[in-house]
């Protein structure tokens, strides 16, 4: 074989495989559980947090958008062959974490460029688009024109000529071109309070008494109500929601797609209503399909008719999509998609997000690991990293106490290259470190079991400021569990119409999600992992001395996150029943502001771990 043939082969070989050059390819063999179509279907992503080059260490997440956009092509190609109607939707948290967005100055710069390629029908804003000034309104100024109606935020307003106006579309009707069906969409954000001055978040429930709002649920030739909203499927805002739209429209069907919480889930909330939250960090692409919206025989749904649904938890890898799209390696790719996978290379090149800082000499994890424990991260920050990075040379010697909270940690670390991209997937925001001087021993050590207990910081309040930990009431499902299985009235899953064939199969650990439908929602059937708790505030200790146990210091430095300053201070106040004894800005900066946390974990791997990677 010549030369150029073989390059060739070789091309068409890797086309069914990782496109990235550094990604790893997934393991062949793998069992899918197919796609149902129906008369109206949905692809669907949230959460993305820029990791639009995908996962280059987890095989089974290497897609990249270059991939998903040919998947977009070949999935909108294959409805129109089956004469039905197809719709792209993402709920947000597209920016923030990960080197493709935070290592441009301005953020984003270049992922703005990817997006604006995505092909998409509807989407709507995170709360990570709205934290930063200049973020919220490059967003506002670039991508908001650049989808137009279609980018829907109907609870957000900004101020950026002196006046409020709404961020984006509150809403849109519109006609879906194969079947004629009538749809209404709104895009919501949860009741977030942690967005810059720049914009405001109106809270759902008034919203709902808006009378623009009450005019668009009360339109009656409306055939679908569809709310792409950046909230858990779970949480009281999607119920207000669901309950708004349902008290003027009884028979009307309601499709809801979430977010917010990084997780795989599924939620009926009556027989011609549910919510589909696809996951996170280009992990997962939802599926979810409508049949019985336009019958042959009997009545349409809002007339009393019933609806059958389908949802499906679709891994990000080329494998996957190419099964799904009916595609393979030597026609999957298309023209923009290869030119997308090609600018997302040449992006991360120009930002020098592949250069290598260290060899991490072994995985840690975030919670398949349990905490505290050998190969878990928070350990290893509280043990190792924290103490030896977090230093003031003037205040060196004092014993110091030193809190992060748990969320600030994004993503596992993985044996081998730690790279400057690395650092934004596992510690992406510029979090800075406070301290209070001279706390007294015995009102110090008090504060962990403060922030244990606390419940307005790490879950109300904080889920409002949009630092919402990993929820375990939606664990994994185990196949020595019994699945949830929750279907009012008419309500049906279409994928148990079919019994999976028994064959031999290639198992990879991975989700195992349990929804309202049962423990059949993800494509790729997997191997069981565990996941284990994460501790909500994590507490290092460093240069304490030897006899501490026996002989503690009188007092310590409190060392904390600037995120947490508002927390600490109500802490220190509630342990010593003084309401004023402590505030925000009695605390000085006990590192300099170019110091965050990402930074340290950056100098910690060039200086500890080496750059030989075995």
């Amino acid at each position: 074989m010549r030369p150029f043939e073989v390059a060739l082969v070789a091309a068409s070989l890797r086309l069914s495989h990782a496109i990235q050059p550094q990604a790893k390819n997934p393991v062949d063999g793998q069992e899918f559980r197919d796609l149902e179509w129906g008369q109206l279907n949905f692809l669907h992503t949230t959460d993305n947090h820029g990791w639009h080059g995908g996962h280059l260490q987890e095989p089974q997440y290497s897609a990249d958008l270059g991939d998903y956009i040919s998947f977009v092509s070949h999935m909108r190609r294959r409805a129109h062959e089956k004469d039905v109607d197809f719709l792209v939707v993402d709920t947000g948290d597209r920016s923030e974490g990960n080197g493709l967005w935070d290592a441009s100055d301005p953020k984003g710069m270049y992922t703005r460029r990817i997006l604006q390629q995505l092909d998409v029908d509807i989407l709507t804003t995170g709360n990570h688009e709205l934290y930063n000034g200049t973020t919220a309104l490059n967003e506002h100024l670039e991508m908001v024109p650049f989808f137009g109606d279609r980018y829907l935020s109907s609870n957000i307003d900004i101020n950026w000529r002196g006046e409020w106006e709404p961020f984006a579309n509150r809403s849109l009707k519109f006609v879906t071109p194969k079947m004629g069906f009538n749809v209404t969409a709104f895009g919501f954000l949860f009741n977030f309070t942690g967005n810059h001055p720049i914009t405001r978040v109106k809270p759902v429930a008034t919203v709902l008494e808006e009378q623009w709002f009450k005019d668009a649920i009360a339109d009656k030739e409306v055939d679908l109500f569809l709310v792409a909203a950046h909230i858990d499927v779970h949480t009281l805002e999607l119920q207000q929601i669901h309950d708004a739209i349902r008290a003027a429209n009884p028979e009307t069907p309601i499709q809801i797609f979430g977010g917010h919480s990084h997780i795989r889930d599924f939620k009926v909330f009556d027989e011609k209503s549910t919510a589909l939250e696809s996951g996170r960090y280009c992990e997962t692409v939802g599926f979810l399909s409508l049949d019985g919206l336009a019958p042959e025989h009997g009545p349409k749904p809002k007339d009393g008719g019933a609806i059958t649904t389908f949802r499906r938890y679709i891994d990000f890898n080329r494998p996957g999509f190419q099964h799904h799209s009916g595609t393979g390696g030597a026609n999957f790719d298309t023209p923009e998609g290869l030119s997308m996978s090609k600018e997302i290379t040449s992006y991360r090149q120009l930002l020098d997000l592949n250069r290598l800082i260290g060899c991490a000499p072994q995985d840690f994890s975030l919670m398949k690991d349990p905490f505290p424990g050998p190969h878990n991260w928070y350990s290893y920050l509280a043990e190792t990293i924290l103490p030896e990075m977090v230093r003031n040379p003037m205040r060196d010697s004092h014993p110091r106490m030193i809190f992060i909270n748990g969320g600030s940690q994004r993503f596992d670390v993985f044996k081998g290259p730690f790279t400057y991209d690395t650092s934004f997937l596992v510690s992406p925001f510029t979090s800075r470190f406070m301290y209070a001087k001279d706390v007294e021993w015995n009102v110090a050590t008090q504060l962990l079991d403060y922030f244990n207990n606390d419940a307005s910081p790490y879950s109300a309040s904080a889920r409002a400021k949009g630092d919402l930990p990993p929820l375990d009431k939606h664990a994994d499902y185990d196949d020595a569990k019994q699945p949830r299985n929750v279907m009012p009235g008419a309500q049906i899953p279409l994928g148990r119409r079919k019994k999976q064939k028994q064959k031999k199969r290639t198992l990879v650990k991975g989700y195992t999600t349990n929804d309202d439908f049962g423990h059949d929602g993800d494509d790729t059937v997997h191997e069981y992992f565990e996941k284990y708790p994460t501790p909500k505030v994590l507490q290092s200790n460093a240069s304490f001395p030897a006899d501490y146990a026996t002989n503690p210091p009188p007092v310590v430095d409190v060392v904390f996150f600037d995120f947490i300053a508002e927390n600490v201070a109500d802490g220190l106040n509630a342990i010593v029943s003084r309401p004023d004894a402590w505030s925000r800005d009695m605390f000085e900066m006990y590192m300099g502001r170019e110091d965050t946390l990402t930074k340290l974990i950056l100098e910690f791997a060039a200086k500890e771990w080496g750059r030989d990677c075995v």
